[in-house]
């Protein structure tokens, strides 16, 4: 039986898409560019607070 085909991904923020320091690379970016480009869909969660969640969310164009 074949693989099922990937639609979405779902990241966590801390310590998956940002460093210890809280920093989103330009290699983390490019990752969810790359997905877009193969038409999976993208979305991140975390426990942060929604404001807490704009430096990440800005440079990766998440939306609704």
């Amino acid at each position: 039986m074949p693989a099922p085909e990937i639609r979405l991904v779902l990241a966590d923020v801390d310590g998956t898409l940002v460093t210890k320091d809280k920093i989103l690379t330009p290699r983390a970016i490019r990752a969810v560019e790359r997905l877009r480009e193969r038409g999976i869909l993208f979305t991140i969660t975390s426990g942060r607070p929604p404001k807490g969640m704009k430096m990440v969310i800005d440079p990766l164009k998440i939306s609704e």
